[in-house]
């Protein structure tokens, strides 16, 4: 039994002795991994002292740096100061320094030079100051913002005349399109219209084009996306709607700089005129003042050109913003008080927007037709032809706009009527007449009138001269109204005892008298030619005994002479003469004739009681 137990302990000695071996070497590789660990340890341990030494080293260069600067701005206030002692000094003391005198060293005329230099850049940044106040005044109203309001990658939630659309904001920013009138209202001035019930911004337009123009507006953000590009045009109906093309001219069609520019400017011009301390003055040259100078002053052309066409979509002050619904099978449509009150509160279309019940008496789509028609004509500048609304059943929508008050004709902004005496009696009378000329989005400008500016010669030539497109509008009595449009100028000779004849397109046409409705009434083109005498002249007829100040027309198709009379011309322009012959008078003449001869006015001789005089200008 002994020797069986020492043979055991014999073996685990020997197991023991054999395990201690596999034990140190694993002792040994866990010391070399720890001492590995260390020496990580210790390298990043080096190394952060490393880069802490190297921050302390460029913390001490950029306080040094600092010191540097602040010595060399106080030394250069001091010497400022020095140079405005120096120059005080020397004007107190009589000194003058244009005089060239040698009581003042040249180093002090140096120093004057720079003062003044420093004293006009100072000045100018003063002007640039109250310059930017301006822009940021006129930004600021009707609810401006200089930034775009919202995120880029958002939607703009709008009400437009009824319909609520939501136009994507980051193509407004694209180029083709950020230029445009309706990108710059609604990415800087949402806050200036006025809100629907539902706290929307509400924009006084036509909902049919403005969804067409949202769904172009997409396409161009798509086609960027994508690396293209996408041209808005009107194209198939839209091209020849006449809402469309007022729309599109008005809203997209005319551009702006402010959308691109007026950030960067003013953006520029507070950095210019933030700082107050001289160093910062003199870092501003006056070439640079003066760039930003100038294009302030565009920006504020551009914000008073901007408010004139959008103004009246914004709040107004009145109260006559208040939005007006009328819920039509199924479909809202809305405008404002100010729109409605403009067609006159006797019109149908009045009534059924205020009494805001349902209607079914007319399609969803006329009746929005007939209300863009009435908001057409309130925005439209003054002098603009608005046109009647179309549609492809066309004699249904004339019976549906004059059923709700207003005429199915062209009329003409802002001119004709609303107390104003003019020749035209209404604004769809005066809107027949520009329209005869065929112009494109025309727009009329009264440059004369005789009650205003006198008959005299001299006072009518001094209008009308270096104009083109000139309408002339002439009233014999109460009863006859009529004139004559040259598409060109009224073009005196050089020398004023002399005429000058010339060839121009031209028309007759009468408004009342001669013809129960407005008509337009052409010459053969050998008859378009126009005579216009100098100050001291007289155009001649035919027979040498009578002369004018001017002839339009000739014979043998119809003349109207301005300032007739035997060895005249006349004392002024009232003394006429208007005659068309009968084979060039249209359908419906129930005037007299005096040798086959016909006139719009009471008779061939007559005098002019009022005389206009019109610039007509396409866009």
């Amino acid at each position: 039994m002994c020797a069986e137990a020492e043979l055991t302990d014999a073996r685990g000695t020997i197991s023991a002795l054999q395990a201690r071996p596999r034990e140190d070497h694993k002792q040994r590789e866990e010391l070399t991994d720890q001492q590995s660990v260390d020496k990580e340890t210790m390298e990043q341990l080096v190394s952060a002292r490393a880069d802490k030494a190297a921050m302390q080293r460029q913390l001490a260069d950029a306080e040094r740096t600092i010191k540097t600067l602040k010595d060399q701005l106080e030394c250069l206030r001091t010497r400022l100061a020095e140079q405005e002692q120096t120059i005080r000094a020397l004007f107190s003391s009589g000194s003058s320094p244009s005089s060239g005198s040698s009581v003042v060293p040249s180093d002090h005329l140096a120093s004057l030079a720079s003062m003044n230099g420093f004293a006009a850049t100072k000045r100018m940044l003063d002007e640039l100051e109250k310059q930017s106040h301006i822009v940021n005044r006129l930004i600021a109203s009707n609810g401006g913002q200089l930034h775009p309001i919202g995120p880029l990658d958002g939607e703009i939630e709008i009400n437009v005349g009824g319909t609520v659309l939501c136009v994507p904001r980051k193509p407004l920013l694209l180029p083709g399109v950020s230029e445009s009138l309706i990108a710059y209202l609604l990415l800087h001035h949402l806050d200036g219209l006025p809100k629907d019930t539902d706290g929307r911004p509400f924009l006084d337009a036509d909902p049919v084009y403005m969804e067409w123009l949202r769904d172009e507006i997409a396409n161009v953000g798509v086609a960027d996306a994508q690396g293209e590009s996408h041209e808005i045009v009107l194209t198939g109906d839209h091209s020849t709607d006449s809402s469309s093309l007022f729309w599109h001219e008005l809203l997209f069609d005319t551009k702006t700089t402010l959308g691109s520019h007026l950030t960067r400017e003013t953006g520029a011009c507070e950095a210019a005129t933030n700082g107050k301390d001289p160093i910062d003055i003199i870092k501003a040259s006056a070439s640079d003042v003066e760039a930003a100078m100038a294009d302030l002053v565009e920006a504020e052309r551009e914000l008073k050109r901007f408010h004139r066409a959008i103004g009246p979509f914004f709040k107004s002050a009145a109260g006559d913003d208040e939005i007006k619904s009328v819920r039509v099978l199924g479909k809202t449509v809305s405008t404002t008080e100010a729109t409605l009150s403009s067609i006159g509160s006797d019109k149908r279309l009045y009534r059924t927007l205020h009494s805001g019940a349902p209607v079914s008496s007319i399609r969803p789509d006329h009746l929005m037709k007939v209300v863009d028609f009435a908001r057409r004509q309130r925005i439209a500048p003054p002098g603009s032809i608005v046109k009647p609304p179309t549609s492809t059943n066309a004699k249904q929508l004339r019976v549906d706009t004059e059923m709700y008050g207003l005429k199915h004709e062209p009329s003409c902004s802002g001119l004709a009527g609303g107390g104003h005496n003019f020749i035209a009696k209404s604004a769809e009378e005066w809107g027949k007449v520009i329209d005869m000329t065929g112009k494109h989005s025309p727009t009329a400008t009264l440059i004369y009138k005789s009650s205003r500016d006198t008959l005299g010669y001299s006072s009518f030539i001094n209008k009308v001269t270096g104009k083109s497109g000139l309408l002339f509008a002439l009233r014999d009595g109460d009863t006859h109204r009529f004139g004559c449009f040259i598409d060109g100028p009224l073009a005196p000779p050089d020398d004023p005892t002399q005429t000058n004849l010339y060839k121009a397109p031209l028309f007759f046409f009468s408004l009342s008298g001669a013809y129960e409705t407005p008509i337009k009434i052409e010459l053969p083109e050998e008859s378009q030619m126009v005579k216009v005498a100098g100050a001291q002249g007289a155009a001649q007829a035919n027979n040498m005994d009578w002369s004018s100040n001017a002839r339009i027309g000739c014979s043998p198709a119809g003349v109207l002479w301005l300032g007739l009379a035997r060895h005249g011309p006349a004392a002024d322009l009232s003394s006429c003469q208007l005659w068309i012959s009968r084979d060039e008078l249209a359908e419906g003449y129930s005037g007299g004739y005096s040798y086959y001869k016909g006139t719009l006015a009471q008779s061939l001789d007559f005098t002019c009681d009022e005389m206009e005089v019109w610039q007509v200008q396409a866009k």
